[in-house]
């Protein structure tokens, strides 16, 4: 397993940094409609179109829910030790250095495990 990018203490407050909620908020929410407009054959959709019907316009509290999830994506990860890096020094300027897209794109590649879709089982190489 790769080397975290972060302490666990400073990805822990960016869990918590409160100027990253609204925008996780919306995140969720976009992501929630994208679900709505998926075909009924798509693996685990009655899960999926549960939590985006639960999701439509999450509150703080379920935005907060999903924040650990949210943050620990590579991606995420990423963005945030590439803006300390450049020089912010808390959490605050480490979320500013993620993007709208980063932030979509975590929510997505959460979403089957917030809604319990199981993954997919693995296949064997041949």
């Amino acid at each position: 397993m790769p080397a975290l990018p972060l302490p666990l203490s400073t990805i822990c407050e960016l869990a918590c940094e409160t100027s990253l909620l609204p925008r996780v908020r919306m995140a969720i929410a976009l992501t929630a409609r994208e679900v709505f407009s998926e075909g009924q054959d798509t693996p685990g959709y009655p899960l999926r179109w549960n939590l985006a019907k639960s999701l439509l316009s999450p509150t703080e509290a379920q935005a907060m829910e999903q924040m650990v999830g949210i943050v620990t994506s590579p991606s995420i990860l990423a963005a945030a030790a590439s803006a300390a890096a450049a020089g912010a020094t808390n959490s605050e300027g480490m979320a500013a250095g993620i993007t709208d897209e980063q932030l979509l794109d975590a929510v997505r590649a959460n979403w089957d495990a917030v809604a319990g879709v199981n993954p997919a089982p693995a296949q064997p190489e041949t």
